[in-house]
């Protein structure tokens, strides 16, 4: 990878990026002949349960990793395995028994390291596996870069052959990797039988608190990737590649910097405070410099466009890849395009507000309504009855006095972990907890307007202030909470809580390129422990008849527990940054009520247009003659299932575009893609833009290129030459 990556919070491109980059790299210096075949992240906080498609799609067969020897209240019972991810892709993984990648190599670290061989890996009497006595121990001094010393390096040759200890051999890991998958297809080819499998995430039962610390870098993180992955689409787009080949450089450049705030001591938030003066520093270059890219990329696409008749012209790009309607916003203007085509632009007016014919939003300084949903407070704007009105029933939660219980409060609780402060959140920490929904300074109305209604709640929290912005469009289905902190608190962790009305032994979070199952109980130890979980963008909790989702945009802490969701908000711990997460915040999250199935109330799609938002860039200066929907290269179409748009964007090596497919709904996903204009050269190919073997998931019919793609596949085709 570019760096050793956080793998919780990227985003699944992210990922990819980070291993395109480093391969990239690698070659670069070191040459070709060397492919690599593993991923080795000593030091990373879990590991999503895409990560397997990620690794093989990049040509990448073997795991490595120390760290979840660090979980405190299960240990993993594997060291070497079948890591199996949700698509059902399957890679090596070995999981270093030593427990140690700052081992001195006495004898006793060499011991313990056979001892958990010999216990983890060998099947009891009868079962269809098969163990591997191979095993990787990195020596030296890991943390800092210190590497081996020569006390070091003389103990692992005196270790060689040894009575009594573990025969050590000194090598390089690629050959380690060789050698592992030699052993197995040994062993497999004499017994018929295999590996253990672990089927999922790798979830570290330690460091829950890397999710959230330094949130301001978390959400500087999604808004980034979203940037970038909007102008690759506006410049794919565009009928001229000469800009994209003029950008390229700025782009990756653009990437690298991302990726480099991406490693799990920055984007986790456990570095000390000099690191996040240079991230902030960094990602205000970085925002200039997207600026300048995205209005370039948008006077690419638009260099023809008609602006004749428009007072404001503005470019807005629709990031979501289906068809819908928005309001934009622009300043202080609100402005409804009924009809945006799915990864398309058109040239608006923003002088010109329209409106929604379904009807507009009806705002008082008690509720909230449009033709979708209606949401009611009480006096303390406290969010007490929220309802889709197709449905007519309350998700809220009921208390024991039969009164409904708001649905979005905040709590803050006194986060003082045993060890590890930045890290860590202890499972204890809900036995310290405090509302925050004292009498509030203000409850108004701050926006009254057929397109957007708005209340404000304005409190003070100790030394902190925090305000609440509820928003409602206009044929939106998911009310909108903007949330403004100040926060001056010390070693304290803010969360939102969603109590409902449901009953569900299961959540839906998603994660990168999908999603999984959580438990709402804590039926074994290791539901136990899944306290806060990782998660991207949703969660969803339903039983038939009534759901809520959760949306969000850069919030990545969560929890499912009985009827409760929950978002970690904000933390601020004393080590090693005194000053984390203290001062001003911005944070969005959506309330998205529904019938009770995510898939058939499209929450995936939902959550696209709450965190994708639209793209807006004005125009002025440009002239030409076009029609206002400017032009794309592609319609798709879905037959079946549901389908995200990854990427679109210039190829690497600058011969045509990529475009990169996901399925997300665990299911089956056909559909087509519909070329504009004559019908483009269309290969599969590999996640490093390599030639693929994919002609079953992807053929050319009738100027059109059809896909089928299996449960969470990832598919990426190069179009055109």
């Amino acid at each position: 990878m570019w760096v050793e990556c956080d793998a919780n919070v990227p985003s699944g491109e992210s990922l990819i990026r980070q291993i395109l980059h480093g391969t990239r790299t690698w070659q670069r210096i070191f040459g070709a002949h060397a492919p690599q075949r593993f991923l080795f992240l000593p030091d990373t906080f879990g590991f999503p349960a895409s990560l397997p498609q990620i690794l093989a799609g990049c040509g990448l067969d073997t795991f490595l990793t120390d760290k979840m020897a660090w979980s405190e209240r299960n240990e993993f019972p594997h060291v070497t395995f079948r890591w199996r991810g949700i698509d059902g892709t399957e890679v090596l993984a070995h999981l270093l028994p030593g427990q140690n990648y700052n081992a001195p190599l006495q004898p006793a670290d060499l011991l313990a390291g056979e001892g958990r061989v010999l216990r983890q890996d060998r099947p009891p009497v009868g079962e269809a596996h098969v163990a591997l006595d191979r095993w990787l121990q990195p020596f030296g001094y890991g943390d800092g870069g210190g590497g081996p010393t020569a006390e070091t390096a003389h103990r692992a040759a005196r270790a060689a052959d040894v009575e009594g200890l573990p025969r050590v051999e000194e090598g390089r890991v690629d050959a380690f990797c060789a050698a592992l998958h030699a052993q197995r297809a040994r062993k497999r080819a004499a017994t018929g039988r295999d590996l253990f499998v672990w089927d999922g995430e790798l979830y570290l039962e330690t460091h829950r608190g890397t999710l959230t610390t330094q949130a301001w870098l978390k959400r500087a993180n999604a808004r980034a990737e979203r940037r970038l992955r909007a102008i690759e689409i506006l410049l794919a787009s565009a009928p001229d590649p000469a800009v994209a080949r003029e950008l390229a450089p700025g782009l990756d450049a653009a990437w690298e910097v991302v990726l480099l705030h991406q490693f799990h001591d920055i984007l986790p938030g456990s570095s000390i405070a000099a690191v996040y003066d240079d991230a902030r520093a960094a990602y205000a270059a970085l925002e200039a410099e997207l600026d300048e890219f995205l209005a370039a990329a948008a006077r690419a696409l638009a260099a023809r466009a008609d602006l004749r008749g428009r007072a404001a012209p503005l470019l807005v790009l629709n990031p979501c890849a289906h068809r819908r309607s928005a309001v934009v916003r622009w300043g202080e203007r609100r402005l409804f395009l009924p009809d945006l085509p799915g990864l398309g632009a058109l040239v608006a007016d923003g002088a010109a507000e329209g409106v929604d014919p379904e009807g507009g939003v009806e705002t008082t300084p008690r509720s909230l309504r449009n033709a979708h949903l209606s949401a009611t407070f009480d006096a303390a704007g406290r969010l007490v009855d929220l309802r889709a009105r197709a449905l007519d029933r309350p998700v809220n939660a009921v208390g024991p006095d039969g009164a409904a219980l708001a649905i979005d409060r905040l709590v803050a609780y006194a986060d003082r972990p045993r060890r590890w402060e930045a890290w860590n959140v202890d499972e204890d920490y809900t036995d310290r907890a405090e509302a925050v929904d004292g009498p509030p300074e203000a409850v108004e109305v701050v926006e009254a307007r057929p397109l957007r209604g708005t209340i404000e709640v304005r409190r003070r929290f100790r030394a902190s202030t925090l305000v609440q912005r509820t928003s409602l469009d206009a044929g939106a289905r998911h009310l909108e909470v903007e949330l403004f902190a100040d926060w001056r608190e010390e070693r304290t962790l803010l969360r939102a809580l969603f109590p409902t009305a449901i009953r569900a032994r299961h959540a839906t979070c998603g994660i990168q390129f999908g999603h999984l199952l959580r438990a709402t109980h804590r039926n074994t130890s290791w539901d136990a422990a899944r306290f806060e979980v990782p998660g991207h963008r949703w969660m969803d909790l339903s039983q038939p008849g009534l759901g809520l989702a959760v949306l969000d945009d850069g919030i990545y802490g969560r929890s499912c527990h009985e009827n409760v969701l929950g978002l970690s908000l904000l933390r601020s711990p004393s080590f090693p940054d005194p000053g984390a997460d203290r001062g001003e915040h911005t944070m969005r999250y959506g309330l998205h009520p529904h019938g009770g199935d995510w898939r058939a109330a499209g929450v995936p799609r939902a959550t696209d247009e709450f965190a994708e938002g639209t793209v807006v860039v004005p125009l002025a200066g440009l002239a030409g003659g076009a029609e206002a929907e400017l032009p794309r290269p592609f319609d798709l179409v879905l037959e079946e299932g549901d389908v995200e748009v990854a990427c679109f964007k210039p190829a690497e090596d600058g011969r045509g575009r990529i475009l990169r497919l996901v399925e997300r709904h665990g299911g089956l996903a056909r559909g087509r893609i519909l070329w504009r204009g004559s019908a483009p050269a269309v290969r599969p190919v590999d996640l490093l833009e390599r030639p693929a073997t994919a002609a079953e998931e992807a053929r050319a019919e009738d100027g059109a290129t059809r896909f089928v793609l299996r449960p969470f596949r990832i598919l990426s085709l190069r179009v055109g030459s």
